[in-house]
């Protein structure tokens, strides 16, 4: 009975940390299967956040300043995914048109209509017509099966939109509410100053790492379009057909783990290179284009850029690299968002707490 009268020992302490435990693993179990959907809204809130506060200065108004930072940061990446959908329409388009695929053409051509001429209402008396088809005959031919067709895009187009729309909340209330998180938590640890100063360690620097690569991202995408555009110009004709579309997504591939960019540019490189060889076009362009990407698209953003803005952290670069690359391999695309924070933990862990630890330790 004393034992259970002491501090250290407290009846219902434990029974509150038992339904406090109980709480986390339901909490946990509900989180699992949206656990990338969680990792992209924190990187996102990390690489938001200053914006957000420099902004929210002006405002004075957290629910609008979220709601602007939101729309400045998804909007375009909708309109980015958008535009590319469109673009492959019309590659595939001239593709099929410049290949001895005239058959398939033929049957999509009610579809890429719509890419090149970007009529909605065409689009629409496509799909009611199905491409020449009625839908009485469509249906005649077996309604089970378009029943199940149109239930499995239901599906998934319900899945991506409810992790859309996850991502949206998660974002939104920790950008607008991580002030009171932090105080509350605070709170809670009675002020413990190294705990605190742990995890605001952790906090900087996962901010400037995250930060960083999305500047990383806009320098190779300005870069990338800026040297693209120069070299259509330079030679009086189109080497790069969609300068500002490959640009963007030479961007988005710095965040690819060891092969960066080269994801992108070395295929599409590869592509005008074949036509070049297949076509009166003049050898030098696909050349031309694989050294200036190599030399000033990929060395720039990556090398010094990625050098300059990293060098703000106190955590080494090739860690940063590594936790990229092992994330990914490890547990897949949230690895990205994943392997960065661990490594981040590891590294404050092993400077602040664990040598205070082996002291202990060795000691006694």
């Amino acid at each position: 009975m004393c034992a259970l009268s002491q501090p250290g020992w407290d009846g219902r302490r434990a029974v509150w940390a038992g339904l406090g435990l109980v709480v986390a693993l339901a909490i946990g179990f509900a989180l699992v299967s949206y656990l990338g959907t969680l990792l992209f809204a924190i990187f996102l809130y990390y690489a938001t956040r200053p914006f957000y506060r420099r902004l929210d200065r002006h405002l004075d108004h957290p629910n609008v300043t979220a709601t602007v930072t939101i729309l400045l940061v998804v909007v375009p990446m909708v309109a980015v995914v958008c535009y590319a959908g469109l673009v492959a329409l019309q590659e595939l388009d001239q593709f099929l048109a410049a290949s001895d695929l005239g058959t398939y053409r033929s049957a999509l051509d009610p579809y890429l209509a719509v890419a090149r001429e970007g009529n909605i209402d065409r689009f629409r008396a496509t799909f009611v017509s199905d491409t020449g088809r009625s839908v009485t005959s469509a249906l005649q031919q077996g309604l089970p099966g378009i029943v199940g067709q149109l239930m499995t895009i239901a599906g998934v187009t319900v899945s991506v939109l409810s992790r859309f729309f996850l991502m949206l909340t998660f974002l939104f209330y920790l950008l607008r509410d991580d002030g009171r998180l932090r105080r509350w938590f605070v709170r809670s640890v009675d002020s413990d100053e190294d705990l605190v100063s742990f995890l605001d360690g952790v906090d900087d620097d996962l901010q400037t790492i995250f930060v960083s690569n999305l500047a990383v991202v806009g320098v190779a995408a300005i870069v990338a379009a800026g040297t693209y555009v120069g070299l259509n110009l330079f030679a009086s004709g189109t080497v790069v057909g969609t300068p500002v579309l490959l640009a963007v997504l030479i961007g988005i591939g710095t965040l690819i783990p060891a092969v960066g960019m080269k994801i992108v540019y070395v295929p599409y490189g590869l592509y005008i290179l074949a036509l070049a060889i297949a076509s009166p076009t003049p050898l030098w362009q696909p050349i031309a284009f694989f050294v200036l990407t190599f030399i000033v698209v990929d060395t720039v953003p990556d090398f010094f850029a990625r050098s300059l803005l990293s060098a703000r952290s106190g955590i080494h670069m090739g860690l940063v690299l590594l936790g990229y690359f092992l994330g990914t391999l490890t547990f897949g695309w949230y690895g990205l968002f994943l392997g960065p924070i661990v490594v981040v933990l590891a590294v404050h862990f092993a400077h602040e707490r664990f040598p205070r630890l082996t002291t202990g330790v060795l000691s006694s």
